[in-house]
């Protein structure tokens, strides 16, 4: 045996159904392998979808969340490769990535290990792909940004090794667990991964050992893989640091001890705070920036028209102090609240929206305008001139703002024609099944083909793929490995100078895989579908009728004891309700692979929770995909009136 594969899974089967595909691949070439999977109790299904998929593989089962180190250890015991690779689930290797790493142990007698180049999914390099050991400085350039700042700098970014040439071979430190090949006869030597590490850590510990023993660790920068990321855990996020800085200081703590592990103890304490206090700021500012912005807007449009109201119509006397304090800011803030439930600030922008969130505002404002006493009341003309320019105004300034890109849009419904796909007729009808059962055919342009002979139902071949860039305003382009290799695909998107989404898809595979930011989770998209309940406008539209329908039932609860079954149970479940404790329509089974939700009151057949169904299950997850595929407001209360008198259970 050459070539042992050991890959550890945690809920991303659908990363890891792409990853597999590309090391089978890439196995072919180097003669016998043995790849194994060991899940980590993932909640996704994981291995009842991919057993009957992969039947060369091992897969190991584990009843709990072993974490990284301990997962590897037990896939590591069954090894009886003469080489081992430790391998990310959110990878893409090309198909000489083996044989070129097999022939460089060949003809270097002083390597240990060897780390290649690591792109994330829109193909920019990922500094960890080779690193230094770490030291208190070092991390603490690290954790305050100076490395970001100066990436090739010896001294602020000495961690990540910016100063070295990321596209050529090095003898460096540290290598990444995310692909990490090692001497079965070393690692027998030193010891495998350290299980006091969880989760990183593991990997810095280990190359230490490597080096130690007297022999190199080597960084292959001419060759890439993907390295998706963020898959496992969000990288952005104030616990990945912890985790990951808790790691380190359990290396210092081994390898060096003494008084520079309590100095690094102290420093990275303090780098949390800091690096904690500066995320939730950014995330804050990146929250509130348009909100705040439209605030400012329509207070200015506002101000202006009442100076000049004032000016022109009244001929200097001012409105009173009610106009100033109460009603002026009235007006922006419905604005606000509406564009905000719309799903204007989730990157939904449409002017259809902010137009009718103008126009409720200004309709709110007349009303509170008839209700006011004579003595206080103000000029409508104000409000209804502020409400035509504040229109004109927003919509020219958002239309300006995304033209520019300043801000993202993401509207499904706006993306029509902006996907193009890679690959053979065969491969791009395996894709466009996947996007006829999301329900997103409309988005797809066509086929892009790889040879210019190649003319049945393309728009054009990959030779011409910057001019179709170009000419069409194209947001994802989905590569079909197959006849076009991973080798080549990862070449075209490292080399790619275009702003786009690209996506991944296996011949033969049932999703499409990408990643578009290297600290959030990816994303898939399956023959299951596109849900609709993934979206926060959805997800947010839900909770507000549950809190609506809760609310309006409490306010009339005495006629509950007339029309409810059990009317304490109900009112009980409208508390909780109310208080985000369940919702009112869940789903009928307990199926993880959907959008979560609350426990239901009620179940989308219909029913409370607690009562048989009559349909078999299969049809039962059937209801539940559609209603989370096509979740709709109006529904839930159709669901809601239609079973009312259920509503404190059977």
């Amino acid at each position: 045996m050459i070539l042992s594969i050991i890959i550890v899974n945690y809920n991303v089967k659908h990363f890891l159904e792409q990853c597999l595909y590309s090391v089978l691949k890439a196995a072919e070439h180097i003669g016998s392998v043995e790849v194994f999977v060991v899940d980590n109790n993932s909640s996704d299904n994981s291995m009842k979808y991919l057993l009957p998929k992969f039947p060369t593989v091992t897969f190991i089962e584990n009843k709990e969340n072993l974490g990284f180190s301990k997962a590897n250890n037990v896939a590591l015991k069954q090894c009886k490769g003469e080489y081992v690779l430790f391998l990310n689930p959110d990878t893409i290797v090309t198909e000489d990535c083996f044989s070129t790493c097999l022939n460089f142990f060949k003809e270097h007698n002083d390597c240990a290990s060897i780390g290649v180049r690591m792109l994330d999914g829109t193909g920019k390099f990922l500094p960890e792909s080779k690193r230094s050991f770490p030291s208190p400085i070092t991390s603490f350039y690290k954790l305050v940004g100076l490395a970001f700042l100066f990436p090739k700098s010896r001294i602020f970014n000495k961690y990540a090794l910016g100063y070295l040439d990321e596209n050529k071979h090095h003898e460096v430190d540290v290598l990444a667990g995310a692909f990490l090949m090692v001497s079965k006869a070393v690692i027998d030597k030193v010891g495998s991964f350290d299980e006091t590490f969880f989760m990183y850590g593991e990997d810095v510990d280990l190359s230490f050992r490597l080096q130690q023993s007297g022999l190199k660790n080597y960084y292959l920068g001419e060759l890439p893989i993907i390295h998706f990321k963020g898959e496992s855990t969000k990288r952005g996020s104030l616990n990945y640091v912890k985790m990951f800085y808790n790691a380190m200081s359990i290396f210092v703590s081994k390898h060096y001890g003494g008084s520079k592990a309590r100095v690094f103890a102290m420093v990275i304490n303090c780098a949390i705070w800091l690096r904690a206090f500066l995320s939730a700021t950014k995330r804050l500012l990146s929250n509130l920036f348009m909100p705040l912005f439209d605030l400012i807007v329509l207070n200015l449009v506002v101000f202006i028209i009442e100076r000049s109201w004032i000016a022109i119509v009244r001929h200097g006397e001012s409105f009173n102090n009610f106009f100033v304090g109460y009603a002026a800011p009235f007006f922006s803030v419905t604005f606000i609240l509406v564009a905000w439930v719309s799903g204007i600030y989730d990157n939904l922008y449409k002017p259809s929206k902010a137009i009718t969130a103008l126009t409720i505002a200004t309709m709110a404002e007349m009303t509170l305008y008839s209700l006011l006493p004579d003595d206080i009341r103000f000029s409508r003309g104000v409000f209804l001139l502020a409400g035509i320019f504040s229109t004109i105004i927003i919509t020219f300034l958002r239309g300006l703002f995304i033209k520019n890109k300043w801000i993202d849009v993401t509207n499904e419904n706006d993306r029509m024609q902006q996907t193009i796909i890679i690959g053979a007729k065969n491969e791009y009808d395996e894709v466009m099944a996947i996007y006829e059962h999301a329900g997103l055919t409309e988005r797809v342009l066509g086929r892009i083909a790889i040879e210019e002979k190649d003319t049945v139902a393309a728009i054009g071949h990959l030779s011409q793929l910057d001019l179709l860039l170009n000419t069409y305003e194209i947001k994802e382009v989905v590569f079909c490995e197959g006849e076009l290799t991973n080798k080549r695909i990862i070449d075209i998107i490292q080399h790619s100078k275009h702003t786009i989404n690209f996506r991944f898809h296996a011949v033969n595979s049932k999703s499409i895989v990408g990643s578009d930011n290297k600290t959030t989770a990816g994303e898939s998209l399956t023959a299951d579908g596109y849900y609709n309940l993934f979206q926060p406008y959805y997800r947010r539209t839900k909770r507000m009728v549950d809190i609506f329908i809760a609310s309006f039932m409490l306010f009339i609860f005495p006629l509950l004891f007339l029309f409810i079954k059990k009317p304490i149970a109900g009112i009980k479940n409208m508390f909780k309700v109310l208080v985000g404790k369940k919702t009112w329509v869940g789903y009928t089974l307990s199926e993880k692979n959907l959008p979560s939700l609350r426990t239901g009151i009620l179940t989308v057949y219909g029913l409370p929770v607690s009562e048989e169904h009559p349909l078999a299950n299969e049809a039962l997850y059937k209801l539940d995909n559609l209603y989370a595929r096509e979740y709709d407001w109006w529904r839930d209360i159709q669901l809601i009136f239609k079973s009312f008198r259920k509503l404190g259970g059977v």
